[in-house]
């Protein structure tokens, strides 16, 4: 599945950057296998199954049915990551059903790209689009369709990853049709529910060891969008008789911003540390899920009430990660880490492009930043890794410069910049991209800018180098940026530079 909609994506977003998931999930919405792409989107898939099997009953479903849904408040993730679901129905029976989630390089909203910190609510982050079939036994839904594509400034993109998921749940539906043909439905499903359940028993063994351990941990991460008091994370975790629970009560209050995280995407990342520090090489599914337990306030940064506004989500479920993995580091120091850069630098880029003959056309494109990984014991961190739940790579610079009036002017790890101690911590990355036209809007984010907010060392090793981001004008003047910066206009000569933060000792 991975592997067909990366090979027919439309946008560099999702076959340079892998900004894509798939899954396979069982008739009840359990996560049976997933490929290694994000963490951070294939952890919302049984959440979203659920909100969207209360909406269209898989009594519903039929085969050749597409569902589709991008909705943050019915288990999705933000508005540009759109979920499809495809059921497997064998003699008329719902067995499995295959899903795929793919960042789409605009939705529509006020900027290029559409993730806006500044967002006051959910209305004002593009297209939002229900639970609902947007292929009916086989045959699309093209108004729907119509529709979808008139309200985005890349809509030839957007139709072109649509097909490329198609693509991708049709092989999985190929696939396990074969399956079944070669050991029954009935060897199928008794060999569905015996990985689930090898699942659920590898990490009640695993957390043995530890029954009666617990530890809390708590961690700032910057707003700068709607103020510029830091917003804090909060975790309590207790080990049990083979299950582990993690308390999120202290966590504050949801935000007039867009860096509110909805549910799915808290429950994707709290799983995600459980699962890395404590079964980092089994196969993953929802059969570890069944030993986690959650507790999440209501109307908090990582539960909000709708019409609250997450389309910068991912930095506070990265945040979810992170505090996770500070309470766990506590409990099994062995298998962690030092805190790793969660700065997760991102811009998004838009404007016309003159340089061809014939009419300007409209592009949008963008790019993340890895930075350092924190050190373990005995082992210092990587450098320029994507942490946690993204997992992306960094777009490739000629793919860049082809996609828009855009140069990558220079891209390096930063030397030294690993936070010290018997293991240092990986290095950051900075990239300076350079506007060949005048008049691109840019718009952004990062985290961990300042010293509240930096990677936490672990055992008495250095923190990590905040990330920073700036403008260098053509005439050499530089121009600091806050961490949240939207509609910002670069014109030609002008350089954007993004550093991420480093890993700590």
């Amino acid at each position: 599945m991975s592997t067909a909609l990366r090979r027919a994506a439309y946008s560099p977003i999702i076959w340079d950057m892998i900004d894509y998931a798939c899954g396979l999930l069982d008739a009840e919405g359990n996560l049976i296998a997933q490929a290694p792409t994000i963490p951070a989107q294939l952890g919302i898939m049984s959440t979203a199954f659920r909100h969207i099997a209360g909406v269209i009953p898989t009594l519903d479903w039929r085969a050749g049915d597409i569902i589709i849904c991008n909705d943050p408040y019915a288990g999705c993730s933000h508005t540009p990551d759109i979920v499809l679901f495809s059921p497997i129905l064998i003699e008329g029976k719902l067995i499995a059903v295959t899903s795929t989630v793919a960042h789409h390089v605009d939705i529509g909203g006020p900027v290029p790209g559409t993730e806006n910190a500044t967002a006051l609510e959910v209305y004002g982050e593009g297209l939002i689009i229900p639970p609902v079939k947007l292929y009916d036994r086989g045959r699309p839904d093209r108004n729907l369709l119509a529709l979808i594509a008139r309200n985005l400034r890349d809509p030839a993109a957007t139709t072109g990853d649509l097909n490329a998921q198609i693509a991708a749940c049709r092989t999985g539906e190929r696939r396990i049709a074969e399956l079944v043909g070669k050991y029954e439905t009935a060897g199928f499903l008794a060999r569905k529910a015996a990985v689930l359940d090898h699942s659920h028993t590898f990490i009640r063994a695993t957390l043995a060891p530890y029954r009666g351990k617990s530890a809390q941990a708590e961690i700032l991460i910057e707003d700068d969008a709607a103020t510029t008091a830091p917003m804090r994370l909060a975790v309590r975790v207790s080990i049990g008789d083979g299950s582990l629970a993690a308390d999120f009560t202290g966590t504050e209050g949801q935000r007039p911003n867009g860096l509110n995280c909805p549910v799915a995407s808290t429950i994707s990342m709290a799983h995600y540390a459980v699962q890395a520090v404590f079964a980092p090489d089994q196969l993953l599914n929802d059969g570890f899920n069944r030993a986690i337990t959650l507790t999440l306030p209501d109307d908090s940064l990582i539960n909000p009430r709708a019409p609250a506004a997450v389309s910068c989500r991912h930095l506070t479920e990265q945040a979810v990660a992170d505090v996770m993995l500070k309470a766990l580091a506590q409990i099994a120091p062995d298998l962690s880490t030092a805190g790793s850069q969660i700065s997760f630098p991102t811009l998004g880029v838009g404007g016309f492009d003159r340089r061809h003959a014939g009419q300007p056309r409209y592009f949008v494109t963008g790019d993340i930043l890895g930075g350092g990984m924190g050190a373990a014991r005995n082992r210092p961190g990587a450098s320029g890794v994507d942490c946690h739940g993204s997992n992306c790579a960094l777009i490739s610079a000629e793919i860049m410069e082809m996609t828009g009036p855009v140069r990558v002017a220079a891209t390096r790890l930063v030397p030294g910049s690993g936070g010290t101690g018997a293991a240092s911590g990986g290095l950051a990355i900075e990239r300076a991209y350079e506007a060949l036209d005048d008049d691109l809007t840019v718009s952004g984010y990062l985290q961990q800018i300042g010293p509240a907010t930096t990677p936490w060392g672990m055992e008495g090793g250095g923190s990590g180098a905040p990330a920073a981001v700036w403008i260098t004008r053509a005439d050499g003047r530089d121009e600091p940026l806050p961490s949240k910066y939207i509609g910002v206009k670069l014109n030609k000569g002008d350089q954007l530079c993004l550093r991420s933060a480093r890993g700590a000792g």
